[in-house]
């Protein structure tokens, strides 16, 4: 499992209040703890209540209406879609509460920050990845696309070289039509898109961790110029590079 938290907060909102629509990088998951409404998303409205989630892919469209006061505790998360993949759509937490339970242990660590806290952070959201592609697949037998998989893992392995989807669809098998119609649909990405979000993922890593400069780091990740990796970066993350880097404490550029 290889999800990793972006954001993480909780708020009310107020009865008849809307929140308008909006999209993601990541993949954001919401929890009602109290409250009744709608989202739409993907083409469908969804009706929560409490105990219930909405859980969306990154870069959907997606809107908020309140039409009681409801208190939601939501997180966004980076996600490779393997070995669990996660449809857009609206989640019931068990009876118990489990996944509530374990987004209140989230909030606790996140609040006391003790040593190791972002690792056990991930490893409760993995779980709960887990918990919710069990709630997806109740009642059906799982069934991942195992030709599909293996192209993903080698564009995972050689995201920074040149890829062709004539490659990639030999690989899995499929025309190249075929392959782009069912990437996107499990990833909710193309294949272009993809690998596009593998290379700013690790540009992101390289600025954080290193003191590269922002030409060395686009080269390494992929880029094939300095201005297409600052263009894409400050497209996806909404700052540039340098940007980024600054307001983050990162590296000298």
């Amino acid at each position: 499992m290889s999800g990793k938290m972006d954001f993480f907060y909780y708020r009310s909102h107020e009865s008849g209040s809307y929140v308008d629509f909006h999209r993601h990088s990541c993949y954001e998951l919401v929890y009602y703890v109290t409250g009744t409404g709608t989202m739409q998303l993907d083409g469908r409205r969804l009706s929560y209540r409490p105990g219930t989630l909405t859980l969306t892919r990154p870069l959907y469209p997606h809107d908020e209406r309140h039409d009681e006061y409801t208190e939601v505790i939501f997180f966004g998360f980076v996600y490779d879609d393997h070995p669990v993949a996660l449809p857009n759509g609206l989640y019931r937490d068990s009876a118990n509460g489990e996944i509530l339970g374990l987004m209140y242990k989230i909030k606790q660590e996140l609040l006391e920050r003790q040593l190791y806290h972002e690792n056990r952070v991930n490893l409760m959201m993995n779980e709960i990845i887990l918990l919710l592609g069990r709630s997806a697949h109740a009642g059906s037998p799982v069934r991942q696309p195992e030709k599909l998989l293996y192209a993903r893992r080698y564009m995972d392995e050689n995201f920074v070289q040149p890829l062709h989807i004539r490659t990639l669809a030999e690989i899995s098998g499929y025309s190249e039509d075929h392959f782009r119609h069912l990437f996107k649909e499990q990833t909710g990405l193309s294949p272009a898109q993809y690998v596009i979000r593998k290379r700013l993922e690790a540009a992101k890593e390289k600025l954080l961790s290193t003191s590269a400069s922002i030409s060395e780091i686009g080269q390494d990740s992929g880029f094939s110029t300095t201005s297409q990796f600052i263009e894409l970066f400050k497209r996806e993350w909404g700052a540039t590079p340098l940007q980024f880097r600054r307001q983050a404490g990162g590296g000298p550029p």
